[in-house]
């Protein structure tokens, strides 16, 4: 592809004011992405891995992927990459802070991503890429309508029903000028087995799609659509862990002998890429690790003793809390191990507030959200903030109705919207919702009582009565409800043009933070999310010197470069981080 960076607009920038802010309250975009294509030989092709790696730690992308060239007749590339954007604007920031560390040959290249499906979970390690270029011959519109028409069936059948693949990204320049312009098909099989049998489960796609007169008028015309420029083989690359110089290099302070037992959530690989991290450093220490239960039975495995150590992707329940309380008579230490990402699907993703993009608002205060979303009560939680003293309910968090936000008016809104209801969407699943009542309600349960309740497409029953309880509904509705707010998924809500994201402020603060990979990534977003390790710690008293030792290697740089390695997570700031180390003393 052309490089075509000199095209990318340049966004202006006010003296002293981040660009984040700047954009707050803005309609709701749709992702924009680059293609980063490293010819076979250039120069700059040793630097690219790791300028991937900083941008995405930074946020300066919201998500990337590298792929290496393994096998052709005649290699397109050596390395490409694909980088995505919350929006065009975010594009020409990188333009401004990313684009000049490019290596000499490398070539960036706006595009649109025209169709895509992906199946989760997935392990792209092991998978087996090929990425076809070809040379556009049509007009844009028609080429849309072909890759609508024609490769998205094709591959939804080689996704769906023979399962060989296991994702797929079509994607074409934003810079088309005059025919022949240029697209890119990636196509990702499970494995090489799955690999071996692309001709056959292509064919058999093609033979059923065939009866289906619009797909077969396409692929009769498709040699006048598109020409194949090149097939590459290709293989996922991991990209290295970023240096995490201003982070704590580990140091051994005790000789670590004998069994730490794990029970609870893998965290996308991370626990375990954690417990090898720290064998080579105490190689006589073992691990007795089951991820079966996942994040639902991590705490109980503390609570009946028989683990020592209890990694969750979830926020923990009041549910899982008191059962531990009631036999040891505190709650577990929770531990904050890595920072959630910005929106990948599967990793632990903020919720963003999204009202109507005529709502005159631009920006809320945590404390107007949960006035807004929860109800009066009588108490609220507060476990585990200070290891010291275990407050559990208490009236401190107590509020009245009288606090309560019910109409846009109380917000300062004026005109027609004075009057009106706030109607309340979100969503019920626990583990999405439980985190929202512990950042707003103090884990209470009392919702505003209009609270629209939906789950994601993939909790909702099959058929007629789960279509009115997806978060597509909601985000359809929501988009029509002009004096509506919810809380979404960011990768949801996105392609949702009469939404827009409000920014956040903490607490009562007038500090607004929108949200950004930027944002997450540092941990001023409000909403974050946390992955946690829960331990059994008696208030006063040391915590057993194996699993000290072992936390202290994961909350040190060593660590953190593994927790960033995964590609889920982003490593905790310096700052934080030593709010961990605290509570393991």
């Amino acid at each position: 592809m052309n490089s075509a960076l000199n095209a990318l607009g340049r966004v202006s920038r006010r003296a002293g004011f981040p660009l984040a802010l700047l954009l707050a309250g803005t309609a709701l975009a749709a992702p924009s992405y680059l293609v980063i294509t490293v010819p076979v030989a250039a120069p700059g092709a040793a630097a690219l891995p790791a300028l991937l790696a900083d941008w995405r730690m930074h946020g300066l992308v919201s998500d990337d992927f590298l792929l290496a060239s393994t096998a052709a007749k005649a290699p397109a590339f050596d390395q490409v990459a694909v980088l995505e954007f919350p929006d065009e604007a975010c594009v020409a920031r990188w333009q401004q802070a990313g684009a000049p560390a490019l290596g000499a040959g490398v070539i960036a290249t706006p595009v649109d991503r025209l169709v895509h499906g992906e199946t989760f979970p997935r392990d792209s390690t092991k998978a087996t890429f090929v990425v076809a270029e070809y040379d556009v011959l049509a007009s844009p519109e028609q080429y849309r309508a072909y890759a609508e028409g024609y490769v998205a069936p094709e591959m939804e059948a080689m996704r769906t029903q023979t399962k060989v693949l296991t994702s797929y990204f079509l994607y074409a320049a934003k810079d088309k000028g005059s025919a022949p312009w240029q697209s890119m098909l990636v196509m990702e099989f499970r494995d090489s087995v799955a690999f071996g049998r692309r001709e056959e489960t292509m064919k058999a796609a093609r033979d059923e799609l065939a009866a289906v007169p619009a797909w077969k008028a396409l692929s009769d015309t498709k040699a006048t659509i598109r020409k194949e420029a090149s097939l590459t083989e290709a293989a996922w690359q991991l990209l290295p862990a970023p240096p995490l110089a201003e982070l704590p290099s580990y140091q051994p302070e005790y000789h670590v002998i004998g069994t730490i037992r794990v029970l609870g959530s893998f965290l996308k690989f991370a626990t375990a890429a954690l417990e090898d991290g720290f064998l080579k450093y105490q190689p006589d220490a073992q691990f007795a690790s089951n991820f079966t239960t996942s994040s639902e039975g991590a705490i109980g495995g503390l609570c009946t003793g028989i683990s020592d150590l209890a990694p969750a992707g979830d926020d923990a329940k009041i549910t899982d809390m008191m059962p531990f309380f009631n036999v040891y008579g505190y709650v577990p230490t929770e531990i904050s191990v890595a920072t959630g990402d910005y929106e990948k699907r599967g990793a632990l993703w903020p919720a963003v507030i999204v009202v109507n993009k005529d709502n005159p608002i631009a920006h809320l205060k945590m404390d107007e959200l949960d006035r807004i979303f929860g109800a009066e009560r009588t108490g609220g939680w507060d476990i585990g903030n200070n290891p010291e003293h275990n407050i559990l309910y208490s009236a401190q968090f107590a509020r009245g109705p009288e606090t309560n936000i019910r109409t846009w008016g109380q917000l300062g809104v004026t005109g027609e919207w004075a009057d009106k209801p706030i109607q309340t969407y979100g969503y019920c699943a626990p583990g999405f919702a439980v985190y929202f009542e512990r950042k707003l309600l103090h884990w209470s349960t009392k919702y505003n009582p209009n609270f629209k309740e939906y789950v994601e497409p993939k909790e909702a029953e099959p058929g007629a009565d789960g279509k009115p309880v997806s978060s597509d509904r909601m985000l359809d509705e929501l988009s029509a409800d002009k004096f509506g707010i919810g809380w979404a998924a960011m990768f949801h809500a996105q392609f949702y043009p009469n939404l827009k994201v409000l920014a956040i402020a903490p607490g009562t603060s007038d500090h607004y933070v929108d949200y950004t990979p930027e944002n997450v990534s540092n941990r001023t977003y409000p909403l974050k999310r946390d992955c946690y390790f829960y331990v059994n710690k008696e208030p006063g008293r040391p915590l057993d010197p194996k699993l000290r030792e072992f936390l202290r290697f994961v909350l040190s740089r060593e660590g953190q470069q593994i927790v960033a390695h995964t590609g889920f997570m982003y490593p905790l700031t310096p700052e934080y981080l030593a709010e961990q180390l605290k509570k393991l003393d």
